[in-house]
């Protein structure tokens, strides 16, 4: 009976744990998100992999992106996005054509650049665990069952640089981005806008 009695208050701990607002994960949360504030503008490689088991998809991608405030420039996958915070130019190489479409927050929920501080509106979240390497599990639960996820698991690691997260759609997508060669930039606002002048043989198409 102790036992029965054991697991069954195991799982309403478990239970319990998760959709909250737990005030260690918010303390390592936070950490993370004003270290990156201080850094003003970064620079990183970065790997995507997206699984779907039951689908038997694992397929991976690298790419390297920059980012200054709501700007950044990111490099996958033969394109270039330039989003300069107004404006996002998609260029293909391939096509030598750019097309060029006013920018909306609200279509990109989840991105290299607002991850940092996405936590802070529409999420509950939780410290799942410590690693004995002290890297820290923390997940997120949006608020909003509307969301095409139901849950991001961020790897914040002892220095809390934010070394991994993943996104769990509802879709069975399974989606893994590993950040590496983090460093500090300094960059000019004009660098996130893309310049035609320099490529006159390209295409542009404007959607504005």
């Amino acid at each position: 009976m102790n036992k029965v009695i054991f697991l069954f208050a195991a799982i309403i701990t478990t239970l319990t744990s998760y959709g909250q607002y737990d005030p260690e994960a918010l303390t390592v949360l936070d950490a993370m998100s004003e270290k990156y504030k201080k850094i003003g503008a970064f620079e990183a490689d970065f790997t995507q992999q997206m699984i779907n088991e039951s689908a038997d998809i694992d397929e991976s991608i690298a790419g390297e992106i920059a980012v200054k405030g709501d700007m950044y420039v990111l490099k996958v996958a033969g394109q270039e996005i330039y989003n300069n915070g107004a404006d996002v130019y998609s260029y293909s190489e391939e096509l030598k054509e750019v097309t060029v479409s006013t920018f909306d927050p609200e279509e990109q929920e989840i991105t290299l650049g607002n991850i940092y501080d996405l936590y802070k509106e529409g999420y509950k979240y939780v410290l799942m665990s410590t690693q004995s390497n002290g890297d820290r599990i923390v997940e997120l639960d949006p608020e909003s069952k509307d969301k095409s996820y139901y849950k991001i698991r961020l790897v914040i690691d002892k220095n809390d640089d934010l070394k991994k997260f993943t996104v769990f759609e509802r879709s069975g997508n399974k989606y893994i981005y590993e950040i590496k060669n983090f460093k500090s930039a300094d960059f000019a606002d004009p660098y996130f806008t893309f310049d035609t002048k320099k490529y006159p043989k390209v295409e542009v198409i404007d959607f504005r």
